[in-house]
C-alpha cells in the first residue's frame, strides 16, 4: 500500500531527469514513432534508468510499484503502450539478452555521470550526451513503423 504512495515522486523524477535528452532525440528525426524506440539496447538503458532513479528517490520499490513507474514513464517518453514496454523489459531481461544487457550496464555509468555533472564546478554535460548517444541515440531506428 505505500509503495503506490512513491510512485508518484518515483515517476516525476525519473521523467524530469530523462525527458531533456529524449525530447533532443526527437527533435533531430522528424516523424519519430514508438516504434524507433524498441530496440533491445534502449529498453534496457532506459528501464535501468527509470528504475536507479525511482530507488534513489524512495527506497526500494515493490515489483508492482516499480513496474508501474516504469510503464508509466516510458511511455509518456517514448509512446510504447504500457503492456508492451512491461513485456518487452521482462522478455529481454528473462532472455539476458546481450544488447540489453549492455543498455542496462550504460544506464550504470549514465546514472554515475549524472552524478558528475549535478556537483558544481566539476559538472560536464558532454559525458552525459556521449552516453546518451552511444546507448540511446544510435540505436534509434527512425523508420520503423509503431505496430
Amino acid at each position: 500500500m505505500f509503495d503506490l504512495l512513491k510512485v508518484r515522486p518515483a515517476r516525476r523524477a525519473a521523467y524530469s531527469a530523462l525527458e531533456p535528452f529524449v525530447h533532443r532525440s526527437a527533435d533531430g528525426r522528424a516523424g519519430l514513432e514508438a516504434g524507433a524506440w524498441l530496440q533491445p539496447q534502449i529498453i534496457g538503458f532506459l528501464a535501468t534508468v527509470v528504475t536507479l532513479i525511482a530507488e534513489r528517490t524512495c527506497g526500494e520499490l515493490r515489483t508492482h510499484a516499480l513496474a508501474s513507474v516504469q510503464a508509466s514513464v516510458l511511455t509518456a517518453l517514448t509512446g510504447i503502450g504500457p503492456e508492451l514496454i512491461g513485456e518487452e523489459i521482462c522478455l529481454l531481461s528473462s532472455r539476458r539478452d546481450a544488447a540489453f544487457m549492455a543498455g542496462s550496464f550504460g544506464a550504470v555509468a549514465f546514472l554515475e555521470a549524472m552524478d558528475v555533472v549535478r556537483t558544481p564546478p566539476s559538472g560536464d554535460v558532454a559525458v552525459l550526451e556521449e552516453l546518451w548517444s552511444e546507448h540511446v541515440e544510435r540505436h534509434i531506428k527512425g523508420d520503423q513503423p509503431f505496430i
